[in-house]
């Protein structure tokens, strides 16, 4: 017996991928005396994974994600951004007729050429057109190192505790800022576009605006990729044991925390500690979502 279905593709697990690394903790008993007690604690993780396998002898595959291109290539990292490394913007018509470089025109046939104002792409085939074969991995959302750092100090029943997370090494694609600074075309825009190219001469990181980019300045490129390392102020915490000597309650715990006290970071998004998905592809995507709040909590424990 046979069975037919109008599908002519089907899911199947044909890749590989191999992950290494190690997670370390380790806590240290600085002080502990009578009314004194110190204790200061952190982690360190690195990991590492690798693509060994693609189906059908595929060397690589891509996947468009919110006009990012994640691709999946053998002996690289899972979900690395490919796309294009801008070399800065063309500050004179002399520098960007010196470069050459154009795109070709709808009609596939006319050259249309960087001029003054438009961003100075590195043309790595060596051809003087910018197309696809010019793109290259220009960011890893995968952190080199990331953990915690924890304290606390205890004076007879009054205790005061730390903790901060860190993420170092992970890139990020700034995907609100490829929206709010594109300059293409007719929606609000970020105040950086303030100091974008007007006149001849003019240095600065931020290309004329043109209607619909014919350009393509505002291709995926690493002016939206960013070091998403940061160092943040977690929690503190202060708590108070009250002991009680009752039939039906041991004791009471007064506390008061403050929640994402402070950070530490070159990220230009609203907040470097975002997840979009919990996947492998889509990694350090930022989709502009709501920072997480800074807060002040206060409660009693109550000990039966």
């Amino acid at each position: 017996m046979g069975f037919l279905t109008g599908l002519d593709k089907n899911w199947s697990n044909g890749g590989k991928l191999e992950n290494t690394g190690f997670d370390v903790n380790v806590t240290f008993k600085v002080l502990n005396l009578k009314d004194w007690q110190l204790q200061v604690g952190g982690s360190l993780g690195h990991y590492k994974n690798k693509i060994t396998e693609l189906p059908d002898d595929a060397q690589y595959m891509d996947s468009q994600v919110y006009g990012a291109t994640v691709r999946t290539q053998i002996g690289q990292a899972a979900n690395a951004f490919y796309g294009y490394k801008s070399l800065g913007v063309f500050s004179t018509t002399e520098e960007a007729q010196a470069a050459s470089l154009y795109v070709l025109g709808d009609n596939g046939v006319d050259k249309n050429y960087f001029g003054a104002g438009d961003i100075h792409f590195a043309d790595l085939d060596v051809d003087h057109q910018i197309t696809t074969a010019d793109r290259t991995i220009i960011g890893d959302p995968n952190p080199d190192i990331y953990g915690n750092i924890s304290t606390a100090l205890a004076w007879k029943r009054l205790r005061f505790d730390m903790r901060f997370n860190y993420s170092v090494g992970n890139d990020v694609y700034n995907y609100m800022r490829a929206q709010l600074e594109s300059g293409s075309r007719f929606m609000n825009q970020s105040t950086a576009l303030q100091r974008r190219w007007r006149a001849e001469g003019q240095q600065t990181d931020i290309p004329c605006i043109t209607f619909q980019d014919p350009m393509g300045n505002a291709r995926f490129s690493d002016r939206w990729i960013e070091d998403g390392s940061y160092l943040r102020l977690k929690s503190v915490t202060l708590s108070y044991d009250l002991p009680l000597k009752s039939e039906y309650i041991q004791g009471l715990q007064f506390w008061i925390q403050a929640n994402n006290v402070f950070t530490v970071t070159k990220y230009l998004g609203a907040d470097p500690e975002f997840a979009m998905t919990g996947n492998v592809i889509g990694q350090g995507i930022d989709l502009g979502r709501l920072a997480q709040s800074r807060s002040l909590v206060a409660g009693v424990k109550i000990n039966l």
